[in-house]
């Protein structure tokens, strides 16, 4: 299944620190000085160079604690400029790299075709008949897909509403089997909901993504089935206004 862009940044080398930017910047300014002292040094390797010119052992050739002042501080502006070109410089170090394995891409379910929305809606009907409701709904958001030229399947958030026990969550895993991606269920008894699918922010003692980024970031699947169970348990919450 072919990967899609996912999210719109770019992802540094993480090895490339202000220390080793600065490491590199420091063997090209020896190797500039080296050259201009017009001096053939017996060793050609760039790292040793350096080891002599900062011990004064090459005629001619210093580097100095100033230089490295200034080496370090235009290496940590580099650096800085790259992390805020990369769209993801302002979050931690921790997190750019969880987010590391997007730069690939993820992959999409799609249906290719009307036929195939006929074929897999037919099959979910025959399966459980009792949810025709349920896969009529899908089957004209299979049908709209492609329609519209979609990439990925795009199914619009809908309340299962039934009595216990006739597979609505069931219903809704087998339908993302048969499009092709995968699924994960947020039980709304025993854990926020809103908090479970959007993360807690920065500050909260439990901070954290959503369990939405958690499966992308974990399956690297761009469209997952994303299922709210025992919605109608959760309770029910008011504003400050009262709503």
């Amino acid at each position: 299944m072919p990967r899609h862009p996912f999210i719109k940044a770019s992802f540094p080398d993480p090895d490339l620190t202000p220390r080793k930017i600065a490491k590199r910047l420091m063997l090209h300014l020896t190797r500039i000085r080296v050259d201009r002292a017009a001096i053939d040094p017996d060793e050609q390797d760039e790292e040793r160079l350096y080891d002599l010119a900062c011990m004064g052992r090459l005629d001619g050739v210093s580097l100095t604690p100033e230089d490295h002042t200034r080496v370090d501080r235009r290496a940590a502006r580099f650096h800085e400029r790259k992390l805020r070109l990369s769209g993801i410089g302002h979050i931690e170090r921790s997190d750019r790299d969880k987010l590391s394995v997007l730069k690939g891409g993820v992959a999409l379910a799609a249906i290719t075709d009307e036929h195939q929305a006929d074929s897999l809606a037919a099959t979910l009907h025959a399966e459980m008949p009792w949810m025709s409701a349920a896969t009529e709904y899908a089957w004209h958001a299979m049908r709209r897909s492609v329609r519209e030229g979609h990439v990925g399947f795009r199914l619009p958030p809908v309340i299962l509403d039934g009595p216990p026990g006739i597979g609505k969550t069931r219903w809704a895993r087998r339908l993302g089997d048969l499009i092709g991606t995968t699924s994960t269920i947020i039980d709304a008894t025993t854990e926020a909901a809103s908090f479970a699918v959007v993360g807690c922010q920065r500050g909260w003692s439990g901070a954290r993504p959503g369990r939405v980024l958690e499966h992308i970031l974990t399956d690297l699947a761009g469209n997952p089935f994303i299922i709210i169970d025992e919605l109608d348990k959760a309770g029910r919450t008011r504003s400050d206004r009262g709503q």
